[in-house]
């Protein structure tokens, strides 16, 4: 868990890793997963933690042996060639964030064995890239209730989408649902964004850059994390 705090002092908590990169708008959408470890609006609205350093691989030489190091991927897609998945026993449903805040809080602390807030939930809403339509729901068709969330985000700016949060229950897994909500939101992008990045921990047991990979994801950028004692 890594807290922020953005340019206006607002206290944002996040599960990930965030770093404010020295990288202008024309050097990110070149090379968006190379230049950053991060969307490029991330850059511009948060400080970076005082005890995170943050490194390509490909530059990375090591660290002092009190520190741990958390490898992330950074993965692309271009938005071409998008099939919206067919699944008989689930469908996709927007988010009703003013009246359903407390439901997400609450998929996401069962997902992430850590209690989550509605007041955090609210505050995944105040900054630039947010975008209602770009919060959604897959719905279990026998019970009527939701299973799993995505989240994107949109930064109009520079016409990239990125995906925030996509989880499945734990004991709805392996049914076809993270691919119901990446291939939903990769759609809904597909007509305003030029592209679509994403991020994971990589040795994160569920592989989910399998899941991206399988919805048209590429990329081998992989951002070194280091946290010290």
């Amino acid at each position: 868990m890594i807290k922020l705090e953005s340019r206006s002092g607002t206290k944002i908590y996040q599960v990930g890793v965030f770093m404010i990169h020295n990288v202008n708008k024309e050097q990110y959408i070149k090379n968006p997963c190379g230049s950053s470890s991060i969307a490029y609006w991330k850059n511009i609205e948060y400080n970076k933690p005082h005890n995170i350093e943050i490194i390509h691989e490909r530059d990375f030489l090591g660290a002092a042996d009190s520190s741990k190091i958390i490898k992330y991927f950074r993965l692309f897609h271009d938005l071409k060639d998008i099939a919206l998945p067919v699944n008989d026993d689930f469908f996709v449903q927007n988010v009703n964030i003013k009246t359903q805040s407390g439901l997400i809080a609450d998929i996401l602390s069962k997902c992430y064995n850590v209690q989550y807030s509605t007041e955090f939930i609210e505050s995944l809403t105040k900054h630039r890239a947010f975008n209602d339509e770009l919060w959604i729901f897959a719905i279990e068709k026998i019970t009527m209730c939701p299973v799993a969330l995505g989240i994107a985000d949109y930064d109009e700016k520079i016409r990239e989408g990125s995906l925030e949060w996509i989880q499945v229950l734990p004991d709805k897994r392996m049914q076809g649902l993270g691919e119901l909500v990446v291939r939903e939101l990769l759609f809904r992008l597909k007509s305003r964004a030029d592209f679509v990045t994403v991020s994971g921990e990589v040795d994160n047991l569920t592989k989910p850059d399998l899941l991206y990979r399988k919805c048209g994801f590429t990329g081998d950028d992989i951002w070194c994390v280091i946290c010290s004692e």
